[in-house]
């Protein structure tokens, strides 16, 4: 494995450092290299540092951070490419990557393309296998047609471990959010869900509540499902209130058994999935109208509430503290994050937003840890 330019991978993808460090320190045992190029020693950490058994330092832009030796390296000469020093303190001479007889560096890249070329038409062994990588569109059918797709939960996407399907399983985690930039597939995201959940259930086992101030859903959810389709902050609030009621009413009182709260049989009717999209809009403005439930959501699993929210990447580090979403991380709900600018800071656990494909995103949750995920595209309604 080779990594061109490690304070650009550190600074970039911070999560693989560790990763990479793990394979330098275990993996020459089953026969992985990793090579790695830096612009200074001070860019590789020194438990790493440690792992590298061959080092070999160019010209450096100050001789006097060599690890080699500070006066060797100052008399390696300058605008010499290829030129350096190895741990004896010898001076050397890199080759040009070509054994095609000629010594021009010019087209050294396809002479680079040759060397490879030979090399494989020599190796006489089974090659390495070629590393799977997630895919950059991922339709929906081809989802549920790969195995383990079709099991509880929700089926969401692929990871990248595995490239197995990934669930969500709202009857152990009730509550799901999502942070991620414009056109990142937010609300693609929910459509898959809602669609997903009218496929598994009757309307006697769950109905949708629909907070949708952008329109991006209008039309995904199938009536007979829609308990309630809110397009502004006044619809939302009236809905919000009467679904308090109602829930309310399903909180175990003193004469429930215990055999009632083991199958949680002391109540009928359907499980409630509240969908809201763009959640910086309804929380926006002073007057959020998801707060009216927000002690209710510790109780969810007894109840059959279920609250699914999307928002901005932007800001969503000051929204950590909203009521809503700062009750969900503390019942450890699952979070998604997509892609977004890393300067909001850590908003899932250590994780910081990064740039993504659409529909790509990492999920952080207590049963599985951290996975990135490439989830799946579901057509909007024509």
């Amino acid at each position: 494995m080779v990594v061109d330019g490690w304070g650009t991978l550190r600074q970039e993808y911070e999560e693989l450092e560790q990763l990479i460090t793990n394979l330098a320190s275990r993996a020459l045992g089953f026969g992985v290299h990793v090579i790695i190029t830096a612009a200074r020693w001070a860019e590789i950490r020194i438990n790493l540092r440690d792992m590298l058994g061959t080092k070999l330092e160019l010209r450096l832009g100050d001789p006097g951070e060599s690890e080699l030796d500070r006066k060797a390296a100052a008399n390696v000469p300058e605008k010499t490419p290829g030129r350096g020093l190895t741990r004896e303190k010898l001076h050397f001479l890199s080759a040009v990557p070509r054994i095609d007889g000629l010594r021009t560096l010019e087209d050294v890249g396809e002479g680079t393309a040759d060397l490879v070329a030979k090399s494989r038409a020599g190796w006489k062994y089974r090659p390495a296998p070629k590393v799977r990588l997630l895919p950059r569109m991922l339709p929906l059918a081809e989802l549920m047609a790969a195995p383990g797709a079709d099991g509880p939960g929700i089926a969401i996407g692929l990871n990248e471990a595995k490239l197995t399907p990934v669930r969500l399983d709202f009857t152990s985690d009730p509550h799901f959010y999502v942070f991620g930039d414009a056109e990142c597939g937010k609300t693609n995201l929910l459509r898959l869900i809602a669609q997903t959940i009218t496929q598994r259930y009757t309307p006697k086992e769950a109905m949708l509540v629909v907070a949708d101030y952008r329109r991006g859903l209008l039309g995904s959810v199938d009536e007979k499902y829609l308990l309630g389709y809110a397009p502004s902050g006044q619809v939302f609030g009236e809905m919000v209130g009467a679904m308090r009621g109602a829930l309310t009413q399903r909180i175990p009182g003193p004469d429930v058994t215990a055999d009632q709260l083991r199958n949680r049989s002391w109540w009928s009717g359907p499980d409630i999935y509240v969908l809201v999209d763009d959640y910086d809009l309804v929380a926006g403005g002073g007057n959020n109208p998801l707060s009216n439930i927000v002690d209710l959501l510790p109780q969810a699993r007894d109840i059959g509430l279920h609250v699914i929210l999307t928002r901005r990447a932007g800001g969503a580090s000051r929204a950590l503290y909203d009521s809503v979403i700062q009750r969900m991380r503390e019942l450890d709900s699952p979070g998604f994050l997509m892609s977004g600018n890393k300067e909001e800071g850590a908003l899932l656990g250590n994780i910081k937003p990064s740039p993504q494909p659409a529909g790509r995103g990492t999920l952080v949750r207590r049963s599985d840890g951290i996975q990135l995920v490439q989830t799946a595209w579901t057509d909007p309604p024509s």
